[in-house]
């Protein structure tokens, strides 16, 4: 299995800490070694940064670890592969789309071995550059979304989300589907099996909080106290109390508050 991260802030936060102690566990301290990605939100788009290889032994994430790249959105994915070509970059987490001027990014775990096969999830519209059943669903969900609203008006989370759960839907019936998903505007979170949230407050404008599995430095650009959820595969502080995503709901955060499910 792979693992997740995402953070939703309402104001921009450095998490280059928490991505290399997670890089320590892509390899050296874990199994997942075969590829690794990170999504920060950019505006409209997401800046993507990702690689076939170890986390452990990447000296591209070296680099985001000496530099403050801020954010109100990450997404993060390591990767433990289930194919033959383990090394292949277009086969990376997290994959991302362009729809009506919004990029769209999204990161799975799980195997859905049944995706290649149902016509359902056939891309017409969008088509995967890998292999992965992953990327093959996610390009079924932009051409449903891009087929579903249209492009001249204020497209709103109603209009959306129920595309979006009945798309979950149908993955979780071909084998396990925890994803995380964004389109710049709000984190999207599925549990199919295993996957965790925690809201907290940082009333101190420059917080560092965590575990020996993993750390966050939260520095917003203006003082004041920051609003963050963070989403997991597993829980990575053992002083708070993470709590399980719903199984089967499509669960809604912005701004660091989560929203609703359906």
């Amino acid at each position: 299995m792979c693992e997740l991260f995402a953070l939703s802030s309402d104001k921009p936060a450095n998490v280059t800490f928490s991505l290399g102690v997670l890089g320590g566990r892509g390899g050296r301290l874990g199994p997942h070694k075969d590829g690794w990605g990170v999504a920060f939100k950019e505006g409209a788009d997401f800046r993507l940064i990702k690689e076939a290889a170890p986390a452990s032994k990447s000296a591209c994430l070296r680099f985001i670890e000496s530099h403050e790249f801020r954010s109100e959105i990450v997404i993060s994915h390591i990767r433990l592969a289930s194919l033959p070509r383990v090394n292949a970059y277009t086969n990376t987490h997290p994959f991302a789309r362009e729809l009506y001027g919004a990029c769209h990014v999204f990161a799975h775990n799980g195997n859905l071995p049944g995706v290649m096969g149902d016509s359902r999830l056939t891309p017409t519209w969008n088509f995967p550059l890998g292999e992965t059943d992953s990327e093959r669903a996610f390009c079924a969900l932009m051409d449903r979304l891009r087929h579903a609203l249209a492009p001249h008006e204020v497209i709103t989370l109603n209009q959306k989300l129920p595309v979006i759960q009945d798309w979950a839907n149908e993955l979780a019936r071909h084998g396990v589907a925890n994803f995380v998903l964004s389109d710049s505007q709000y984190l999207y979170a599925h549990c199919s099996t295993r996957l965790f949230y925690i809201e907290r407050k940082c009333a101190a404008p420059h917080e560092t909080f965590g575990s020996p599995t993993l750390q966050i430095a939260l520095k917003p650009v203006q003082d004041g106290a920051q609003q963050v959820s963070l989403v997991a595969t597993q829980p990575l502080t053992t002083d708070e109390a993470w709590i399980a995503l719903p199984v089967g709901e499509v669960v809604v955060f912005q701004h660091g508050r989560r929203l609703f499910e359906t």
